[in-house]
């Protein structure tokens, strides 16, 4: 046209940019702007609107400022361009105030203006403001079509509004595609997994005809939720519409049958995929990591090609879950010198499994690798690492570092008040409960089991019945049976069981084995065979197999010299064909874990170990007729072993899975003061810190 001297006009123009802008060509767009200033149309309105569009494509904001400014009337379009603009540019903020100058300049929106709108209070989680330009609409009787409604509903889904969304969701006549996957993917994001599978199972009544997004989402919700049945028949529809199992379909049905412990279904999955992604392969090494058999999972780990962090966490977390703790660490060692960089849930599974087996070195060096590595101290970490310190009975370094952290939320709070309960401080624990209230950071369940726990500790029967009745009238938390069988262990330890046994009856939950448990030991410990009898009864009712039900009956009636009936108990649990729960207790030395159990002959060391106990046998006084004979009794190897391999007048500290006995208890006290040396046990309800004689917990457990 042009070589031919054919003059343009302004729809020549027009078709021009929209061409160059369908195929982002910028270069000749310019060229045609250029052409367009030449012909002296410039201010035309409707060619700068369409130039507008263009720029904006292209990500030149600059320019599309420059010619919106040049305009010397605007209308909604250019408004829209210029709003929309600032948005894709990362800029919602100043699209927002743009939106007033729109209306001082008297231009009406329309629905691309609020649909734009809407989004920019959805980046910025700006509810308040979304809110107002509802109202507007509302008002002003601007039409709400589908999609300003999904973007409405997607604006109170992000601000965590799920209810409001729904409200608006329910009032909507026609729903398409968009909006039932905003929905549902709000549930499921936020934790509403039966929700969002509930609103699923309606879309599909409804002959609404999925894609890949939903059932993606739908998929994550069944894995979560282990529904194997939907998650087979979303497998089933993914196959029926003829879409390819590869990528995210099938990395999430992976997770999916993982998920739900259908390891061969996994497996074909896993097999069929054309290209195994990383992600694919931790799917299927979680699936692994989930059954337990950790030999297969390491085996697995191993022919992952490309590991990444999550590869090696997902590891980790499995051995430390399982009771590997030394594989974990292994694992960390290895992770190192491969140049993979630990995140902070590596970080946190390596404290958990110092703090399950009272691995102090090892927690010790992961709070040096944290400080070395400038990793930030946040409340996740923060809540580990004192946990941690609780639990490897340092009570003092847990409150340091406690009182380092600046941001203190309710976990870094109940973490500190649980280490306090373990170590028997229950006023101290009072006390940072009542500095934690002064900071208006609300308690949850968790922080009055370790509340109660440290008053059943103490045997603070007042302050126990006080924060029981604070938890339900103050803070609107409803009673768990973890926090009756705190009030039960409460008022069975200073003796009021018939307190105890009313607490039980007037429960609005069936009571369990934890419940029977903590009345028979009280039983035990006040020697009331009657009640003892009743707690027997209802224990076994629930748990015919319990061995600790069953040993504890049987030393209360030795205890009473009752014979016969210890002769009782005794051939039950043997016609049960029940093996009596083995003691086990754990020492690290020199940053390994050291494991005994009772009557252990396994340790390379044990010809020393058990000339030891020997030793200290010589020293005890005899053991009271109820008490098994304690003196092989795993805490007492592992006491041993730690005497004869530590320098002297360093604290051994030992890890039991089972309570201390009588026994045992005195046998700590006599060693404490006979080698000078600070005896550290934690047994599976709290610490004993045995030194010069004394216990702790003042006799008290």
């Amino acid at each position: 046209m042009v070589t031919r001297g054919v003059p343009l006009d302004i729809s020549t123009f027009r078709f021009l940019l929209h061409a160059c802008s369908g195929v982002s060509a910028f270069r000749e767009g310019k060229e045609v702007h250029g052409r367009i200033l030449k012909y002296g149309l410039g201010f035309n309105k409707s060619l700068t609107n369409i130039l507008m569009g263009l720029y904006m494509k292209g990500g030149e904001l600059k320019y599309v400022h420059q010619l919106f400014e040049s305009l010397p009337e605007r209308d909604v379009v250019s408004w829209n361009t210029i709003i929309s603009c600032y948005i894709r540019q990362g800029m919602p903020r100043e699209a927002l105030s743009l939106f007033w100058r729109m209306k001082v300049g008297g231009v009406k929106p329309d629905e691309i203006t609020m649909v734009s709108l809407v989004s920019a209070c959805t980046k910025l989680r700006e509810l308040k403001m979304g809110e107002k330009l509802y109202l507007y609409i509302e008002k002003n009787e601007l039409g709400i079509s589908q999609n300003l409604l999904n973007c409405l509903v997607d604006m109170y889904v992000k601000s965590n509004k799920i209810n409001a969304a729904r409200c608006l969701f329910e009032q909507m006549r026609e729903k398409n595609l968009i909006t039932w996957t905003t929905m549902i993917s709000g549930y499921v994001q936020r934790g509403y997994y039966y929700e969002g599978l509930e609103l699923f199972r309606e879309m599909r009544s409804e002959n609404m005809e999925p894609d890949e997004v939903v059932l993606l989402t739908a998929l994550s919700a069944c894995a979560r939720m282990g529904d194997r049945e939907l998650g087979r028949s979303i497998h089933n529809m993914i196959v029926k519409y003829g879409m390819i199992v590869d990528g995210f379909l099938g990395n999430a049905l992976i997770d999916h049958y993982a998920k739900c412990e259908l390891l061969d279904e996994a497996w074909k999955i896993f097999e069929q995929l054309p290209c195994k992604t990383v992600v694919s392969w931790n799917s299927m090494l979680d699936g692994f990591c989930r059954s337990g058999d950790i030999e297969k999972a390491i085996a697995f780990f191993n022919e992952i090609p490309e590991k990444d962090v999550i590869s090696w966490n997902t590891l980790i977390k499995c051995c430390t879950r399982f009771h590997h703790h030394s594989e974990s660490f292994k694992l960390f060692l290895n992770m190192q010198s491969l140049n993979v960089k630990p995140d902070k849930l590596t970080l946190i599974s390596l404290l958990s499994s110092s703090a399950s087996v009272g691995a102090l070195n090892n927690g010790i060096w992961v709070h040096v690798y944290i400080k070395k590595n400038y990793i930030e101290l946040d409340s996740m970490l923060g809540t580990a690492l004192i946990d941690m310190y609780g639990k490897c009975g340092s009570i003092d370094k847990a409150y340091e570092l406690f009182s380092e952290i600046t941001e203190k939320n309710v976990f870094v709070w109940t973490a500190i008040i649980g280490a306090h309960a373990m170590e028997g401080k229950a006023w101290e624990a009072i006390d940072l409960f009542l500095k934690m209230e002064e900071t208006a950071i609300e308690p949850d369940y968790v922080t009055f089991i370790a509340l109660l726990s440290a008053c059943s500790h103490g045997g603070l029967i007042d302050e126990g019945y006080k924060y029981f009745n604070k938890m339900t009238t103050v803070y609107k938390i409803a009673p768990t049976i973890q926090h009756y069988g705190c009030m039960v262990d409460l008022l069975g330890r200073v003796g009021k069981l018939e307190e105890a046994v009313k607490l039980i009856e007037s429960m609005p939950i069936e009571p369990d084995v934890s419940i029977w448990s903590a009345l028979l030991r009280a039983c035990g410990s006040h020697q009331n065979i009657e009640l003892a009898e009743h707690a027997f009864k209802h224990l076994t009712e629930i748990d015919p197999l319990n061995d600790a039900a069953h040993v504890l009956l049987s030393n209360i009636y030795a205890k009473a010299g009752r014979w016969d009936e210890v002769s009782w108990a005794r051939k039950k649990l043997h016609d049960l064909g029940v093996q009596k729960h083995p003691g086990c207790s754990l020492i690290e030395l020199n940053g390994i874990v050291h494991e005994f159990r009772a009557g252990d002959f396994s340790s390379p060391q044990s010809a020393e170990i058990y000339a030891m106990l020997d030793e200290l046998e010589e020293r005890s006084p005899k053991e009271e007729p109820e008490e098994e004979a304690s003196s092989r009794h795993s805490e007492k190897l592992a006491v041993a072993f730690g005497l004869i391999s530590s320098p002297a007048g360093t604290p051994v500290r030992v890890v039991n899975n089972l309570r201390i006995c009588g026994g045992c208890h005195l046998a700590m006290k006599i060693i404490s003061q006979v080698y000078n040396r600070e005896i550290i046990v934690r047994d599976n309800y709290r610490f004993h810190r045995f030194i010069d004689g004394y216990c702790s917990c003042k006799d008290y457990w």
